[in-house]
């Protein structure tokens, strides 16, 4: 990173690392030696995350320590149902500014459209809250500055909720690359499925559109690349990238606003009956003549610009390489990964939701070399077998921030470096397929 204001990418590191173990306060030691009292806690943005994993479960599982003060979204339906499936009587608003006036949280959630998460998490931090956010940290490079910016000059702290990392199959992978087994890692090949339910779900949705999720190189593989950086404990450094529309959008044979009036339902494959779950027709389909939004949008729609299609090579910091592509209308669900190491190779399987009866859903493998004219072995890893939200890692994260369980240093909550890092990656990937060249890192965020 250039120098500018006086700072350059060491101080920027230093600053941020610092900041990531502040984020400890959120769950961690500091609060340890207080009496415990209820945390004042609100959400903004009140769709089916907030108000399922950062609402209801929250109630069942977290209210001897947490204290629902205030929900907020802009359509006032959807807060007011979100607030009876959570299960709370706290106040509802529809203006971000009085619910922070008056309900004064020591605790800010973010659920928020991904587009809105800076203008929320800036305004949380300058309001002296601690911040919480779900991925990505925000959808472009300018948004992240005024996060990192707004970070520093406030003192407080956020928090990007990775649940991928605590996922025990996850913390299995880094414990291996951790144990130099394989030897120095040198290459990495990453494939994700996303099927015809789970990734045309995003197409359905806000998430279509760039100006909303930042494309699926950013909303989605966020998560992916966030694991990367985790488990190789180095930055990406450039990206190259390539992304198509093959499938969904203006490649699709018909269109229609949303599935429920649709006079295509009978040959859509895509075609998707919301009016069995009660819970998204409370949400969203009572709300709709609010703002207009249909959660069962059709996949179709002419003005899907982003990608269902995706490849990009990233180069990290300690010289590793990685080769990672995402596809959205795949007959599997999950993903397969390789860590090519100087000794051996770890590869990992791990698919759920399949069609046909599988053995094994996850299977991980050490594979050493041989020596010289000699054949190499192959060991199989026992992969954790751990029920709950994104394979058991909801509930380990939940833990370390309203619990005050304590981790190894491996496992610390993820902050804002953290965060900027993996939807830095995905920026920088939507850039390259946008302007056709290597996207630097270095060149996004400038302090």
């Amino acid at each position: 990173m250039s120098e500018t204001n006086g700072l350059n990418r060491r101080d920027f590191v230093k600053t941020a690392s610092t900041a990531a173990a502040a984020s400890l306060m959120l769950g961690g030691v500091a609060r340890a030696a207080a009496p415990r009292a209820k945390r004042r806690y609100a959400i903004v943005g009140t769709g089916e995350r907030a108000s399922g994993m950062w609402g209801r479960d929250l109630v069942q599982k977290y209210s001897d320590v947490l204290e629902f003060v205030g929900l907020c979204d802009i359509n006032p339906k959807r807060a007011a149902a979100a607030r009876e499936l959570i299960g709370v009587d706290c106040p509802t608003y529809s203006n971000f500014d009085e619910m922070m006036d008056r309900s004064k949280p020591d605790l800010l959630m973010v659920t928020t459209v991904d587009f809105f998460h800076r203008d929320y998490i800036v305004k949380g931090l300058e309001r002296g809250v601690n911040v919480m956010t779900e991925k990505p940290m925000t959808t472009h490079e300018d948004k992240c500055q005024d996060i990192l910016d707004a970070e520093k000059k406030a003192g407080k702290n956020i928090v990007v909720t990775f649940n991928y990392r605590y996922a025990p199959k996850h913390q299995k992978i880094k414990e291996i690359l951790m144990s130099g087994e394989i030897g120095r890692v040198l290459s990495v090949d990453f494939s994700w499925y996303l099927d015809t339910s789970h990734g045309a779900d995003y197409f359905r949705r806000w998430h279509r559109l760039k100006r909303g999720g930042g494309s699926l190189w950013v909303h989605k593989a966020t998560h992916h690349f966030d694991l990367i950086n985790w488990w190789l404990g180095a930055d990406p450094v450039e990206v190259s990238a390539q992304g198509s529309l093959e499938v969904y959008g203006s490649a699709g044979p018909f269109r229609h606003t949303n599935c429920r009036p649709c006079p295509h339902k009978a040959k859509c494959r895509f075609y998707y009956d919301m009016t069995k779950d009660a819970k998204r027709m409370k949400l969203y389909a009572s709300a709709e003549d609010v703002d207009g939004y249909h959660r069962d949008g059709c996949v179709f729609r002419e003005d899907v610009d982003i990608y269902d299609s995706m490849s990009a090579v990233v180069q990290y910091s300690n010289g590793v390489h990685m080769s990672y592509s995402l596809n959205a209308h795949m007959p599997i669900e999950g993903y397969r990964l390789a860590f090519n190491g100087e000794f051996g190779r770890l590869e990992v399987r791990d698919y759920e939701r399949q069609p046909w009866a599988v053995a094994e859903e996850s299977e991980m493998y050490v594979i050493k070399s041989g020596k010289t004219g000699a054949a190499g072995t192959r060991t199989k890893v026992v992969v954790p077998d751990v029920r709950g939200g994104h394979g058991g890692g909801d509930d380990v994260m939940r833990d370390i921030i309203f619990r005050d369980r304590q981790v190894p240093e491996h496992m610390r909550l993820p902050g804002s470096r953290a965060g900027a890092m993996s939807c830095l990656t995905g920026i920088a990937a939507r850039k390259s397929v946008e302007e056709k060249k290597p996207i630097k890192i270095s060149d996004l965020v400038k302090l």
